[in-house]
């Protein structure tokens, strides 16, 4: 995955997906620090709310790079399954910050530690949270298509050229 720092400014697949005032949060990759801490559950149930609806999906699968190879990443909370590193979140912001983030974002957190800006903390709680309507319009409002994060039954096979 392309690494940009926390609060930079989103350019990811040349803005296709970008907004105003849209900035990247938690694209990690080796060789960059981020900081850490024991995540809470809160903290943990708010991104996974948002992960079950993917924006700006890709075709394919992004491998956590800090995991041993060949990983990918079927996540699962509270007997759901979701399959990260297919595609991004957005988070809105009561002050009008929107935060893009990979959906691996979740197993960043929960594995990895990783440890979000406080601003995008408090606008996981703060801003329109998914499925109200008023997410889902702030996210049509934006020209990006929305949908539920793929749940594939079990592990596919997957083979390199």
């Amino acid at each position: 995955m392309t690494f940009f720092k926390d609060l930079s400014k989103y350019a990811y697949h040349r803005a296709e997906f970008d907004a105003p005032n849209t900035v990247n949060i938690g694209w990690l990759a080796l060789g960059h620090e981020f900081p850490t801490k024991t995540p809470s559950e809160d903290l943990l149930e708010l991104v996974w709310s948002y992960c079950k609806f993917s924006v700006a999906q890709m075709r394919g699968v992004h491998e956590c790079e800090f995991c041993p190879s060949g990983d990918w990443h079927l996540a699962e909370r509270n007997g759901q399954r979701l399959l990260l590193g297919t595609s991004e979140i957005r988070v809105f912001s009561p002050d009008g910050v929107i935060y893009a983030a990979p959906t691996l974002i979740y197993h960043y957190i929960i594995i990895h530690h990783y440890s979000p800006p406080e601003e995008f903390i408090r606008a996981l709680s703060d801003g329109p949270r998914p499925p109200t309507q008023e997410y889902l319009k702030r996210i049509e409002s934006l020209g990006l298509e929305w949908k539920a994060t793929s749940v594939p039954d079990e592990k596919t096979v997957r083979f390199r050229f």
